[in-house]
């Protein structure tokens, strides 16, 4: 319609009228003039009466959004920050023999959340995670707070499809459940973008269109072929912003020549034009203790690294407790009463139902995992990111700044649940690959550019006590078991956490009458999380200007600055509390102080803006108990550059030894198991290809390996040079396999291989 509007401005009724004067013919002439006068009067009429509907639309939706932005700055200044207790005091609740309404095991986003939703409707309740809180799969997201687009188009593709018209209302009922999904996720979206600004961002992602017709057709769906020429791509991203009311600055389209202005890495040369639309950001495991210590402060029990090891039962067969063990902390373990239990285990839900149910359990849970690398900044424009819709295994592949270095991700295949899953080299490469389609030519990504990798799994569920067992399901389940009264929460996605937490405590309180009674509604939604409150040294509470007056009144770098706001928002003063003063000293430019960083090696290059401090604070206010929890998660060191956060670990048991008193021999033991744990969380720029299943390379790294053995330059490799080659590149070949490889690069059969020859097998 914008296009309609701009045509008819250009082209007003005076020049219409001399166009057709000048092509009319004989007598028909006058006849032409008047109804194409009074067409194009009513046309312009219309196209004026449609845009000023739609411009009167996005007036009210900004307006609104105004206003509810002005009230969401009230009420997040209204709010107080209150102290958090340490983690010794509330293993101390745990251990005393208090009943609590609820007890939630486990600590991800979705334990954490139903805790802090039960909290809040004035429960009392306990969670306790068997390792640290985001451990699992809440800390290793795609990062993104996003809407369900994809779900969106699957939904729309099967309503649309020749197979609804066979059968209409199953169509339009799986597509109102669809969108019954997606709108509450735009709903969670809006809450965590408005409501919690200190710790989420918006982001800019772009779809790279380079050819007007899409073949095979995206979503195996013909009409979506024509996408790019009909402009159908651009008009779903601006419906997507309707949808969201636009809270989300608006999408946009880029011609070619911007987006190689814009994002200089893609290869903007061959874009017929790039659509981008707007999605949340956010540092999700900083994200999960957020949420953990927000229902800590405002009364939770929560402990990290006390697992439940068996659940009590009453005479009735209902379940009443558990027991935790707490390892170094406390021998003798803890035992905890609820009146309700509530799993919240995400892809290992399964092995807790077996707690309460037995090793034969049906499993419920099917766990999917996805591995995610990250890149040198130089991969990606600080300000905007990309996604490939049309990947060669179907699923979506990110590319995305984040923390100020490339995110790519994320691959989907059927996995095991694994808490400490190694990262599957193939699974590398891949993302590799397949990030390479859309880059520039200039640009090769190298293996050895690869800072780190992780896998993550999230699970699939289904519900094992509802009489429809068809299918698993991607939006969440809430499964209560009718004989032991245990509730289950799976499923789901990062968005939609805290819809989740009030859907689970929603179906606990409605079984149990007092809890019922005794529960008030949910606040979840117009509670913002820890770090926007009011505390000493911000009585305004947050501001979006918090990291300048950090800076300014501590004389701090402003990238460190602006690390404390998006992690601590309005608590960061209190890390600079812990910083040991006697290490601070004058920066060489005299703009600042130089307060020590956690790798000081590379602080001036690699821009790690972590403190020192914040070791400190992690073990005194954050209930960080192991390096790990430290280098993974209350920083995000290891998940950006798993080299770095080996290289400092040493320095991170020195402090943490000094504020907890470990010995000499727990020292050294915490520092054994950090360097096992993060060795087989994190892979690195050095490839382990013990478990790989498929011989492939990057191409920037085979041709590297190419010229150094073509020391002759002579541009070929003979079956020597293969069998070298071979070998440096981590797959060497016996016998068999060099003459077989040499038999199929070699197809001119002259006994010399090029390398456009030589590639092929490796890519």
């Amino acid at each position: 319609m914008p296009y309609v509007a701009s045509f008819c401005s250009s082209h007003p009724a005076s020049d219409t009228y001399s166009i057709s004067r000048s092509c009319a013919r004989s007598v028909t002439d006058e006849i032409a003039i008047k109804l194409l006068t009074s067409y194009s009067s009513s046309a312009r009429l219309a196209t004026t009466g449609i845009v000023g509907a739609g411009a009167a639309t996005v007036f009210g939706f900004s307006y609104n959004s105004e206003k509810r932005r002005q009230e969401i700055e009230k009420r997040i200044r209204s709010v107080e920050e209150k102290p958090v207790p340490t983690r010794a005091q509330q293993i101390e609740r745990l251990a005393a023999g208090e009943e609590f309404d609820i007890l939630v095991v486990g600590g991800g986003a979705t334990g954490a959340g139903v805790a802090l939703e039960a909290q809040l409707r004035g429960l009392k309740v306990a969670c306790v995670e068997q390792e640290d809180f985001a451990s699992g799969t809440s800390s290793k997201s795609t990062k993104l707070l996003w809407a369900g687009s994809r779900y969106l188009v699957k939904g729309l593709v099967k309503l649309f499809s020749p197979a609804s018209i066979s059968s209409p209302a199953a169509a339009w009922n799986e597509f109102a459940g669809t969108w019954h999904m997606v709108l509450g996720c735009f709903r969670e979206r809006t809450y965590m973008l408005t409501m919690n600004p200190h710790i989420t961002n918006w982001v800019p992602i772009a779809v790279p269109l380079d050819k007007w017709i899409i073949w095979p057709p995206p979503f195996d769906y013909p009409p979506a072929a024509l996408g790019p020429c009909t402009g159908l791509f651009v008009v779903f991203f601006k419906f997507y912003d309707l949808l969201g009311r636009y809270v989300a600055p608006s999408s946009f389209v880029m011609s070619s020549e911007r987006a190689r202005a814009d994002f200089p890495q893609m290869d903007g040369k061959r874009m017929k034009y790039v659509s981008v639309f707007y999605e949340g950001e956010h540092n999700d495991a900083r994200t999960n203790l957020c949420i953990a210590f927000t229902a800590a402060m405002h009364g939770a029990a929560i402990a990290n690294y006390a697992k439940v090891e068996r659940i009590l039962f009453d005479e009735k067969g209902v379940a009443c407790g558990a027991e935790a063990s707490m390892g170094i902390d406390c021998a003798e373990g803890l035992t905890s009463e609820a009146k309700k239990i509530v799993y919240c285990g995400g892809p290992f839900t399964d092995g807790l139902r077996q707690l309460s149910e037995g090793k034969d359990v049906k499993p419920m849970v099917n766990a999917s995992g996805g591995t995610h690398i990250v890149l040198p900044p130089y991969y990606c424009p600080r300000h905007i990111g990309m996604v490939d819709m049309m990947t060669s295994r179907g699923s979506f592949l990110f590319f995305l700044p984040w923390e100020g270095y490339t995110l790519v991700g994320t691959t989907d295949v059927k996995t095991m649940p694994d808490l400490h899953h190694q990262v599957p080299e193939d699974e590398i490469q891949y993302l590799i690959n397949e990030c390479e389609k859309y880059l520039s030519p200039s640009l090769r990504v190298r293996r050895r550019d690869v800072m780190s990798a992780w896998y993550g799994i999230r699970p699939l569920c289904g519900d094992p006590n509802a009489k429809d067992q068809s299918s698993a399901s991607r939006d969440h389940v809430v499964s209560h078991h009718p004989t032991n009264g245990i509730t289950f929460v799976s499923g789901g996605k990062w968005t939609t956490w805290r819809e989740m937490a009030e859907d689970g405590v929603d179906q606990v309180v409605e079984g149990h009458p007092e809890l019922k009674k005794k529960a008030g509604p949910s606040k979840t939604l117009e509670t913002p999380l820890l770090g926007t409150g009011k505390t000493d040294l911000f009585p305004e509470g947050y501001h979006e200007n918090l990291a300048v007056t950090l800076s300014q009144k501590y004389d701090l770098a402003f990238d460190v600055a602006q690390h404390l706001v998006r992690n601590y928002g309005t608590r960061a003063g209190q890390v600079l509390d812990m910083v040991d003063q006697d290490t601070v000293k004058g920066s060489r430019s005299g703009l600042y102080k130089h307060y020590r960083r956690l790798y000081e090696g590379a602080a001036a290059t690699t821009g790690y803006p972590y403190l020192e401090a914040e070791v400190r604070y992690a073990v005194n206010h954050e209930y960080a108990v192991t390096p790990a929890d430290v280098l993974a998660r209350r920083t995000r060191l290891a998940f950006l550059n798993s080299t770095a956060a080996r290289l400092c670990l040493p320095r991170v048991v020195e402090i943490m030894a000094e504020c907890l008193g470990w010995s000499p021999e727990r020292a050294l033991m915490e520092h054994e198991q950090a360097e096992q744990l993060l060795a087989r969380d994190f892979a690195g720029p050095v490839p382990d290809k013990k478990g790989a299943l498929l011989r492939s390379a990057c191409t920037a790294d085979v041709k590297d390996v190419f010229d150094h053995i073509d020391a002759e330059q002579k541009g070929t490799l003979t079956k020597a040079g293969i069998a070298k080659a071979a070998a440096e590149l981590g797959f060497p070949l016996s016998q068999d396999e060099l003459q077989k490889a040499v038999s199929e690069m070699d197809t001119d059969k002259n006994g010399e291989v090029h390398f456009p020859e030589f590639l092929v097998p490796w890519t």
